[in-house]
Parts: C-alpha cells; structure tokens; sequence
C-alpha cells in the first residue's frame, strides 16, 4: 500500500460530487422562492393600496444616500401619524432631501400599508 502523498489533494467521490450537486441545486430552488414570495407580497399590498387609495402629504425625515438608496418619510392620516421607509431612485433624491414633502399614497383600509407617489412611476425602483 501507498502512502498518500501530501502534495496532490484527495479526489472527491461520485457521492460526494452528487451530494455537492444537489446542495447547491436545493439552495438555488430555496432562494428562487424566496425571491418568489417577497415579489408576490410586494405586488399584493401594492394592489391592495391602488384599489382603494388614500392620498397625504408626507415630509422626509431621513435620507440614505449609499448602499442602499433608502428614504423615511412620517404622514398623518385622520390624525394618526405613520412612518414609510421604502427604497427610492438616484433620480428621487436628486430632486429631495430631507425636511422636503413628498406624496404618499396609503390603502384607506390600513393606513400604514402606503408607498410613495415616485415609486408608482416606475416599477424598477
């Protein structure tokens, strides 16, 4: 018998190759619906918003500018103030910042469930 050399890396079994395969399969499928439901639910409030909508004037309480490109922004609706934080456009903050006012469309059924007028533009946002 041989003893192995320390200089050349083990050979990887079938089993382990198919194993390897399908771990990386699974967890392709497993971020795929990920991705899947959290698009779902984004598209079922956004419906849920246009199909009875409600319209405010929210001012911007906060600004990210890196990474991920981010506004706060508080409304009142019937007396009770709310808080949005939604991703928005390079383009958006170009033209806003913070203390600036922006529209809010909100559902009348819930209040908190609203986005910005600007995200309705476009659905790349």
């Amino acid at each position: 018998m041989q003893a192995p050399d320390s200089t050349t890396p083990p050979q990887m079994t079938r089993r382990q190759i198919v194993g390897l395969a399908l771990g990386l399969a699974f967890s392709i499928a497993l971020f795929a619906s990920l991705i899947y439901f959290i698009r779902a639910d984004i598209a079922e409030q956004r419906a849920a918003i246009l199909k009875n909508p409600g319209y405010a004037t929210g001012i911007i309480t906060r600004v990210r500018r890196h990474k991920n490109r981010r506004v706060s922004v508080r409304y009142t609706v019937g007396g009770v103030e709310h808080s949005l934080r939604t991703r928005v456009s390079r383009n958006f903050l170009r033209t806003h910042a913070k203390g600036d006012t922006t529209a809010v469309i909100y559902a009348k059924s819930d209040p908190a469930n609203a986005i910005l007028k600007a995200r309705l533009r476009s659905s790349r946002n």
